[in-house]
């Protein structure tokens, strides 16, 4: 199957002037309110749909640091290809939650839910769990990721209880006053890609934050939304360097809902 989902034909979030006034509107409408103060600087590296190259490059470069990653799968592009490259197999989401990496959920087809029904976007969640639960995946999916970075009000709103975090595309810091259906992220993709991640890693750092990365696929020349693989070995390394912690989605939610209860 030929992916035709987030990643072909369109950047992330690019729509017409009234379609992305209407999702600055769905951003500040805030389903899943919550006060997010880490204990520790926290970064989580994380990657949609996803390339095969994502699945074997950054799982290792990740793990080469003590991290782990969160995979965001849309089933429905597994042993296919993208602009990325070849797409994720199923013995690769095996691995991957295996090796401790978190297999994160999108919608089966990666189609655009501010543009699908309740029930359609419902079923498709359900049609990827159960696709992927086919590959052998034995996990729990908690981790949710709007493609295309796009959601609506009703969406929000209704997000399955099952899920404790969706993750959009709007960047800054995933911590302090924060929407857990919602959460901001950044590109590791676009112009001036090195220096606006190097900066809010270092916001991440410096104010005990936690930062939330996002892109494709991953190689020395990447696709539009890929990651050119020098980069994200930068933001690895200096992550590690000042003793952030790596975590998946997953296990970075868990962790700092915890420790802002407690201060």
């Amino acid at each position: 199957m030929r992916a035709s989902g987030p990643l072909v034909g369109r950047p992330y979030g690019a729509r017409h002037l009234a379609g992305r006034l209407e999702q600055g509107r769905v951003r500040k409408d805030i389903a899943r309110p919550a006060i997010l103060r880490p204990a520790r600087p926290t970064v989580s590296f994380t990657f949609d749909g996803f390339a095969h190259s994502a699945a074997r490059t950054g799982a290792g470069l990740l793990a080469n640091v003590g991290g782990r990653g969160t995979f965001y799968a849309s089933a429905g592009f597994a042993g296919g290809s993208g602009p990325g490259g070849p797409m994720f197999a199923a013995e690769d989401v095996a691995r991957l939650a295996a090796g401790g990496h978190e297999i994160g959920c999108s919608t089966f087809a990666g189609r655009d839910c501010a543009r699908m029904s309740l029930d359609d976007v419902f079923a498709d969640m359900v049609r990827n769990a159960d696709a992927l639960a086919g590959m052998g995946l034995d996990q729990r999916l908690t981790s949710f990721a709007w493609p295309r970075g796009q959601a609506s009000h009703a969406l929000k709103a209704q997000l399955p209880g099952r899920f404790t975090s969706a993750r959009g595309v709007h960047s800054g810091l995933a911590s302090g006053r924060a929407d857990l259906a919602q959460l901001r992220a950044n590109a590791m993709f676009g112009l001036g890609a090195l220096r606006r991640c190097l900066a809010i890693l270092e916001e991440a750092q410096r104010r005990n934050g936690w930062a939330i990365f996002y892109a494709h696929d991953i190689a020395a020349r990447p696709s539009a939304w890929g990651v050119p693989t020098g980069l994200i070995e930068r933001l690895c390394g200096s992550a590690y360097a000042s003793g952030m912690r790596i975590l998946p989605v997953r296990d970075a939610v868990a962790s700092v809902l915890a420790e802002s209860a407690q201060t």
